[in-house]
């Protein structure tokens, strides 16, 4: 169990004490209306201040602008630290306190698949029932936990982690610290098919998917995601991007250096990410759409059409977010509009 007191803490996430003691200890982070004496916790909205009056928690995070707006006298037990970025430094406490993850034992376990040409860092972890295929690469450090395939000529990084049933197709190239979360699909066909008249029937052609995927460095995928190879060429997702679960990434996209894909979003073939851009949960960006750095689409929106760069996207179609929720607003009140033109409609008849 990790222990640190108040003030290392303070310090670890770049926070000042500004009530109460830093000598008491933490091994622990919770929510505030739960904490305990060992637990940090933080506050990030105004309506959560209240709470500081009654919370057991030993030490809680918050910003100097809520602190002073506040006007709360919290228990003389609770530490009060002032950080810039609440949600960063509850992020920092966070991987400082986690339980470790269960981990493989260094080495190949007996039960693994690998190829003798296959090149596996001595330094990594193959857990139980991985295969690992001809000419691959598991670079240093790497885990590859139970069910994990890494197929022939793919190369896994080093300090990246594969969890359970996570599978690397042939050829797919995973970068330095990424993290892909059970069931993930890096590489498996992009949807191409061709089609053709036959007997007066449509017949489907499939088009030989012969890309790769290159996931970069820093990115971490979430369960059951799935990233296609491309039809020809390259699948690529950028450095420090953060994919949800459920989601799915077309052949032959490009996706930026640090966007974030929220669940159960989708990108289309050979359609364009700049960087920094965010797909809220549901949202669907068409095939062969260029969408510039920073924007936002809301969730369930559908981006049909090129997207300026630092646009709010919402609805489907897709348009500017202040146009759609004044739409939003104009419909809500078609129903009040309705009743006074019919009652207008009334009054000229009885005239």
């Amino acid at each position: 169990m990790v222990e640190r007191t108040i003030a290392e803490v303070a310090a670890l996430v770049g926070g000042r004490i500004v009530h109460g003691s830093g000598a008491g200890r933490i091994t622990r982070v919770m929510p505030i209306d739960g904490a305990s004496q060992d637990a940090i916790s933080f506050v990030t909205k105004q309506k959560f201040l209240p709470v500081l009056a009654s919370t057991k928690a030993g030490a809680v995070m918050t910003s100097a602008k809520l602190w002073s707006e506040g006007e709360i006298s919290p228990p003389s037990s609770t530490a009060i630290i002032l950080v810039e970025h609440p949600y960063a430094a509850f992020a920092k406490a966070a991987q400082l306190f986690a339980r470790p993850i269960p981990v493989p034992e260094t080495g190949v376990h007996p039960s693994a698949a690998v190829d003798p040409s296959a090149k596996v860092a001595d330094d990594a972890r193959i857990g139980p029932f991985v295969l690992i295929g001809a000419g691959a690469t598991i670079g240093a450090r790497a885990v590859l936990h139970a069910g994990a395939h890494v197929h022939d000529g793919a190369w896994i990084g080093e300090d990246t982690v594969l969890f359970d049933h996570a599978v690397v197709r042939h050829g797919c190239t995973i970068g330095a610290r990424c993290i892909l979360h059970p069931g993930v699909v890096i590489g498996a066909d992009g949807f191409g098919f061709a089609q053709e008249m036959a007997d007066e029937e449509v017949v489907h052609l499939k088009i030989p998917q012969t890309g790769m995927v290159v996931v970069e460095d820093d990115v971490e995928i979430g369960a059951n995601a799935c990233v296609d190879r491309a039809a020809l060429g390259v699948t690529r997702i950028g450095a420090g991007t953060k994919i949800d679960n459920l989601v799915q990434v077309g052949h032959n996209v490009e996706i930026g250096a640090a966007c974030l894909l929220v669940a159960q979003s989708g990108v289309a073939g050979s359609s364009r990410l700049g960087p920094r851009v965010t797909l809220g949960a549901q949202s669907g960006i068409s095939g062969h759409v260029d969408v510039g750095e920073g924007v936002t689409v809301f969730g369930q929106a559908g981006v049909m059409s090129d997207v300026e760069p630092h646009t709010k996207m919402a609805g489907t179609p897709a348009r500017p977010a202040a146009e759609f929720f004044r739409t939003v607003v104009r419909l809500t009140k078609l129903e009040e509009l309705s009743r006074k033109l019919k009652a207008l409609e009334k009054l000229i008849v009885e005239r």
